[in-house]
């Protein structure tokens, strides 16, 4: 999937720093103050796909938003394994080790960073206090397929267009991405019986016209987790963090971790 913000900058001034975990090497930002919420981009975005997200964020939390190994400038990732969400869970547990972050965060996963977010949430459900899962993944369908094969064209005419280097280890991962996606032996993928092993509050949101998804995607997460709340946003596509329902995305997840952090505090 491309993102249509990959290439830009959240609007605030924090730098970036790296950090290195058992796998490799992280490049992370963090902004704010408070409870730690750790952020997950989506398949083919990084940190910058979050926009403006961040320092909205940033306003009551902690906010830690990273760049997962194979994107910007972490560890570059030339395979993706079909079990690859599970190696992220584990990389995403010894960077919040690493950082001393050994107490229940809140999570915001975006698509792929989405389905991480479950994959951590049902494996170490000790260490997420509440989750945002917005627009992800726990199986493969036409509808994702066909989405990813018209993401797959446009991200090659991107590279054509702008003469972009073939041999860039964002590129390399990128296509490495796709290849394990459009896979047909990846359309087996499913991590569906995980949803019961999640046990924290988490908001299931997606937009009504998701290219990679329909509503009833949404539905299903939601149903498989004792503790959720389903929110479809009329109008909005994959992206849903950004364009015309970007403020109804921030407004929504703001409320949703508030509300949270009163019940548990």
């Amino acid at each position: 999937m491309l993102s249509p913000f990959a290439t830009l900058g959240f609007n605030g001034n924090a730098d970036m720093e790296t950090i290195s975990i058992p796998n490799g090497t992280f490049e992370y930002v963090e902004v704010g103050n408070g409870i730690p919420l750790i952020m997950l981009h989506g398949g083919s975005g990084s940190i910058e796909e979050w926009g403006d997200c961040i320092d909205c964020f940033a306003t009551q939390y902690r906010v830690i938003a990273y760049n997962r190994r194979g994107y910007g400038n972490s560890t570059p990732r030339d395979t993706f394994l079909p079990n690859f969400h599970s190696e992220d869970a584990e990389d995403l547990l010894a960077f919040l080790d690493i950082l001393g972050l050994d107490y229940p965060v809140l999570l915001c996963g975006f698509s792929d960073g989405a389905t991480i977010a479950l994959v951590f949430a049902a494996e170490f459900p000790e260490r997420v206090r509440a989750m945002v899962c917005a627009g992800g993944h726990i199986y493969t369908d036409d509808k994702t397929h066909e989405g990813l094969l018209r993401a797959k064209s446009l991200f090659e005419a991107c590279i054509k267009r702008d003469e972009l280097d073939e041999q860039s280890p964002q590129i390399r991962s990128q296509r490495a991405w796709f290849d394990l996606w459009l896979d047909p032996d990846f359309k087996r993928f499913s991590i569906e019986d995980k949803m019961s092993q999640v046990r924290c509050p988490t908001l299931v949101i997606q937009g009504s016209e998701d290219e990679y998804a329909g509503a009833n995607h949404a539905h299903r997460i939601a149903d498989g987790i004792e503790d959720s709340k389903l929110c479809l946003i009329n109008g909005a596509r994959h992206w849903i963090h950004g364009g015309k329902c970007a403020d109804e995305f921030k407004k929504n997840v703001m409320t949703f971790f508030g509300c949270q952090v009163v019940t548990v505090s």
